[in-house]
């Protein structure tokens, strides 16, 4: 996969998470539509913020940069478990629908994933220029 396509799971990322808030806003309670909320923040941070950190790195191992972008992966982690700890403690929120809004960006990468396999050979010559 090459950056459009990380770009096009961030949007689904906050697409799909849009819509989950919505329908828990139609069919749950005021502490689902929170959760969704909290849960889908912190899953669009935490997926762009790694994407970052990667390219980051993946630009260092190639010779451009020379930092330790890689010591930031596991505060990050740290914070975002910290993150989710505290909201869980100290907001009315459900544990399910934070989970469930955490977990939108796996229904993400398996869209993307799905439509960068099934594109036509000719649009992965494209690719690069798009």
């Amino acid at each position: 996969m090459d950056r459009t396509s990380l770009s096009r799971i961030e949007r689904m990322n906050y697409i799909l998470g849009g819509v989950l808030v919505a329908a828990a806003g139609v069919l749950g309670t005021r502490e689902q539509v929170l959760g969704a909320l909290v849960g889908v923040v912190l899953c669009a941070v935490n997926f762009s913020l790694v994407v970052r950190i990667v390219e980051k790195m993946t630009a260092a191992a190639s010779g451009q940069r020379s930092k330790a972008t890689g010591l930031w992966l596991a505060p990050k982690l740290l914070v975002l478990m910290s993150a989710a700890a505290l909201a869980l403690f100290l907001l009315p929120i459900s544990a399910a629908m934070l989970a469930a809004g955490f977990s939108v960006f796996l229904v993400s990468i398996g869209v993307e994933t799905v439509r960068y396999v099934l594109r036509s050979p000719a649009d992965s010559g494209n690719a690069a220029g798009r």
